[in-house]
């Protein structure tokens, strides 16, 4: 039988009718698996397709959605997609991006803009929505902040050491939105990247951090890319890298933030080459509970790479997440 995990805390959380999470997942009690799917919108046979490739069914899914360029009109709340997702026993996990695509160019929507409640329409009744709908809904707002990458809230050439002040309002002014229509069923996650490009003295993991009151769960999200990317051809060079080498760091740091708090990894993936990408994900999964990881997520995705579990990879994962040591949360010393 599936663990209820996470979405049993989520349910008690929302009928305790506060934001903090309860004293019931410092326990920690159940160690969850999901994926993040690419694309949009997701129905019920992508995820049937996907559970059946893996064999493991998720705790929780997580997608991706860019805001309209003006912000003057409700926007379309993703039922189909959560719909399809609860259908699943898994909990939606919303990745919200305040940026739209203008010919084919991504451009971030200014803080200001948010801010001066310029978007207050599209972001009521997406919350409006929201609460009407009633299960749970995570949402990460503007994740990876701290990768040039995204330059939440301002242009590339703005990113900076004003960025992470910025950050922390528009998240603030987002929730506040959202609970002014008591949307009491949509929790909110706090997901920095787990290396900071640039790395300068303002652009720490804990700089951007909203505080508590706005926070319900911490993430991190980091990749294998193993010798994939060069200077030539992706202007950097990449390296294999295990997975507590990828995000012990960022766990040290967000757990500083807040050690009451559950702890996701709500993207990650290594790369596939051979049978390394099996390896990768056994001692992932070892070292993701010593770090006291709550679950992680996979980017079962054909993207910047062919990210998606190999099929030795899906076996492996079978026989992982049959033990019980590891679907209680206990630290395991070898899978067979």
């Amino acid at each position: 039988m599936k663990s209820a995990g996470l979405l049993i805390i989520l349910l008690s959380l929302f009928l305790s009718g506060c934001r903090t999470p309860p004293a019931e997942i410092l326990t920690r009690n159940a160690f969850t698996w999901g994926v993040a799917l690419d694309g949009y919108p997701l129905t019920t046979d992508r995820l049937a397709a996907v559970r059946q490739e893996i064999g493991v069914p998720s705790d929780r899914i997580v997608f991706f959605m860019l805001w309209p360029e003006r912000g003057n009109k409700p926007g379309a709340f993703p039922l189909e997609t959560v719909n399809a997702i609860h259908a699943e026993g898994a909990l939606p996990c919303l990745t919200w991006e305040p940026m739209f695509l203008k010919e084919n160019r991504e451009v971030a929507i200014s803080a200001q803009a948010i801010l001066a409640g310029e978007y207050d329409v599209f972001i009521t009744a997406f919350a409006q929505a929201a609460a009407q709908w009633k299960k749970p809904l995570l949402i990460r707002f503007a994740h990876e902040m701290n990768l040039s990458r995204y330059h939440w809230g301002g242009t590339a050439a703005e990113y900076g050491p004003n960025s992470p002040e910025l950050y922390k309002q528009m998240f603030r002014y987002v929730v506040s939105q959202f609970d002014k229509q008591q949307a009491d069923n949509v929790l909110w996650a706090f997901c920095p990247n787990a290396e900071s490009v640039p790395q300068a003295p303002w652009n720490t993991l804990s700089a951007y951090y909203p505080g508590d009151d706005v926070v319900d769960c911490l993430g991190v999200d980091g990749y294998n890319w193993g010798t994939t990317q060069t200077l030539e051809k992706n202007g950097w060079n990449s390296f294999g890298k295990r997975f507590d080498e990828i995000f012990k760091p960022a766990v040290t740091e967000l757990r500083a933030l807040s050690k009451q708090k559950p702890l996701f990894v709500f993207e990650t993936a290594s790369v596939a080459n051979g049978e390394l990408q099996c390896y990768w994900l056994i001692h992932a999964v070892k070292a993701a509970l010593d770090l006291e990881i709550n679950g992680i997520t996979w980017f079962h995705a054909d993207k910047e790479i062919d990210w998606r579990l190999q099929s030795w990879s899906a076996s492996a994962l079978r026989r992982i997440m049959q033990n019980k040591q590891v679907r209680s949360n206990e630290k395991i010393r070898s899978i067979e």
